[in-house]
């Protein structure tokens, strides 16, 4: 591609053309625990929402045995998503494709299962959350993994976190919110789920979030091709320069800066869609 044509691309279409995953700050253990606490097992009926290059979907299906959908706004996710399926012979079980995450193109009760990570920071829960609840069967489980921030975030560190959220809104061209844990429990209930359980992960800077780069670049031939194309791109242009500018410093103040990271944290989040529980998501 052009730099001109490289420059135009979405946030997220970029990230998937240079081959960019995005991680969970929680590392292999926060997902996991979130398939625990969506009683995900062998046979159940997937739904990863921002799917983004397939990592999480492909993770759950060969370490559970479940299928899984995964749909993202971004075509090159999508395509980096199915090529990692196919790199990894989990075809008959993982697939993707495009989606809006406010009109999910898949018809009432299909999954047993929907999970978001780090993806439902930049939704808005209640119009996503009856959503996701519309395509979940009776007794169906909801689950997120998504970043918090505390409350009585002190003026000198709510100013530069404050910053930070602006930063991803403009990257992203999505709003991009950082709610405290008792918010991301409420949007829940208000969406009525039930049997909601929040556990909440604290200190951004001392959760493993760098846990499985390696793996999620699908080795180090991909995470070298994806630094270069970085380098190159920042040589080449301005624009870009700026907005590897912004996003470098907007992750150091919410993940690794010691004065700011310890007011931000991830959730973890479940609740059941109201209804008896099918024999799928108790097998």
């Amino acid at each position: 591609m052009s730099i001109q044509e490289v420059e135009n691309l979405g946030y997220y279409d970029f990230m998937g053309y240079i081959g960019i995953p995005f991680f969970n700050i929680g590392g292999q253990v926060s997902m996991d625990r979130l398939a625990e606490m969506c009683h995900i097992g062998a046979g159940t009926r997937v739904l990863d929402v921002g799917c983004g290059t397939g990592g999480n979907a492909c993770y759950l299906a060969e370490r559970y045995g479940c299928t899984v959908v995964g749909v993202d706004i971004a075509e090159r996710m999508v395509l980096e998503a199915t090529r990692r399926a196919q790199r990894r012979g989990l075809t008959d079980r993982v697939s993707f494709k495009i989606g809006d995450a406010y009109r999910l193109h898949f018809p009432d009760a299909s999954f047993d299962v929907v999970v978001t990570v780090f993806v439902s920071q930049f939704l808005d829960p209640a119009r996503a959350f009856p959503e996701f609840g519309r395509v979940l069967v009776d007794g169906g489980r909801l689950g997120v993994n998504e970043m918090y921030r505390a409350e009585g975030v002190p003026p000198e560190a709510k100013g530069q976190v404050n910053a930070s959220e602006k930063a991803f809104c403009e990257l992203t061209k999505l709003p991009f919110t950082l709610r405290s844990p008792e918010i991301w429990s409420q949007a829940f209930k208000a969406s009525g789920f039930t049997d909601v359980t929040l556990e909440e992960h604290p200190n951004a800077n001392e959760s493993p979030y760098s846990e499985g780069v390696i793996e999620a670049f699908s080795g180090w031939g991909k995470l070298a091709g994806a630094l270069w194309k970085v380098l190159i791109y920042s040589l080449r242009s301005g624009k870009m320069r700026k907005k590897f500018a912004a996003l470098s410093g907007a992750k150091k103040t919410l993940l690794r800066n010691k004065e700011t990271s310890k007011y931000i944290g991830y959730v973890l989040c479940a609740g059941a869609k109201p209804g008896q529980e099918t024999e799928r998501l108790t097998t």
